[in-house]
């Protein structure tokens, strides 16, 4: 409901401070006004399971893919394959969001084995966040599995994502929301690929993994995957091109805090963390820049963020040119919820 009244892309209309200025605020008050009436059945999540609904796959792994080779994530891809238990139920869903070489040629070869493997093309602009949500537009899964197309998945990794998902938790008064894998950085050869091995980048992995077990809050080179129907009930990600992985994770959060105060059906939520599976991201940034200015940048992005300042700002900051911009002011699930509403 937010992205209604705060658009991205209209960073110029900010003050010094980095905060978007560029919304009705008379119109945002009467909203929160509204929500507070109906608070405790917005808590609510749909049932897991809903009789009236098929899902074609099991699975679907959406793979947002920018400036990646092809024969990069079709390697990947085949390593995610080997190391899945059920590949026939899973959906292999790869979002062309610009400037990938050979991926229609390279995505052919991965026809076989998996349940289906469809490439679509993203062109609305607008950054991860839009991307992330036209994936999931565009698959038939039970649960949405969002991978960044250079991480490399754990064994068994279907089963112990649905097992997460679907498992009981507290007698059967708490179940999950959301769940990720626990944080690693892949330092084999292969993925060093001849360049050097960054000092300090254990200190990372544990760094990551205490946020992650202490607070549950993974990020998105985390596998971050959620039940369909959680997930489009909530409205998807952010319609903003940064930070869409910590704001979807907050949410999140926020729902569990909330729940046992406000809630009137007795079920709580929480987002797992999959202790026995590690999701094991590219050492590329590391190696290119350093683990001190990874890590000095990461935290400083969070600072920004949580201070207020606006993701297209933060774009702005952190990669030295303007945001993304977009060819629709509305992202796929708010196109969605019109088409519902006429």
């Amino acid at each position: 409901l937010a992205t209604l009244f705060m658009r991205p892309g209209q960073s110029g209309d900010s003050d010094r401070g980095g905060k978007q200025k560029s919304f009705d605020r008379t119109s945002m008050v009467l909203m929160t006004r509204q929500l507070a009436r109906i608070w405790s059945s917005l808590l609510k999540l749909p049932p897991m399971d809903i009789g009236e609904v098929s899902y074609r796959y099991e699975i679907s792994l959406i793979l947002p893919a920018f400036r990646e080779r092809g024969s990069d994530i079709v390697t990947n891809m085949w390593k995610a394959f080997d190391s899945c238990r059920h590949p026939e139920k899973v959906q292999v869903v790869i979002v062309d969001g610009g400037g990938c070489t050979d991926l229609v040629q390279a995505s052919k070869k991965l026809g076989g084995g998996w349940g289906e493997v469809k490439l679509v093309t993203f062109t609305d602009g607008g950054g991860r966040g839009p991307c992330l949500n036209y994936g999931a537009s565009m698959s038939d899964g039970r649960i949405y599995s969002f991978c960044h197309s250079d991480t490399t998945l754990t064994d068994d990794w279907d089963v112990k994502i649905k097992d997460a998902l679907f498992g009981i938790y507290d007698g059967g008064t708490t179940r999950a929301n959301c769940c990720a894998f626990s944080f690693g950085i892949d330092t084999s050869e292969a993925a060093l690929n001849g360049g050097p091995y960054p000092p300090g980048i254990k200190a990372v992995e544990t760094t990551a993994n205490i946020r992650t077990h202490l607070y549950s809050l993974p990020y998105g080179d985390q596998v971050l995957s959620l039940p369909a129907s959680v997930f489009n009930y909530i409205g998807g990600f952010p319609d903003q091109c940064l930070m869409e992985d910590y704001e979807l994770v907050s949410l999140l959060r926020k729902r569990s805090a909330l729940l046992p105060k406000f809630g009137d059906n007795g079920l709580r939520e929480k987002v797992v963390i999959i202790g026995d599976g590690v999701a094991l991201c590219s050492p590329r940034r590391w190696q290119k820049f350093g683990v001190i200015y990874v890590t000095f940048t990461n935290s400083k992005l969070v600072k920004f963020y949580a201070g207020g300042m606006t993701p297209d700002d933060l774009f702005s900051r952190y990669y030295g040119a303007s945001p993304p911009k977009r060819t629709s002011i509305l992202s796929p699930w708010e196109n969605d919820m019109i088409d519902l509403l006429h």
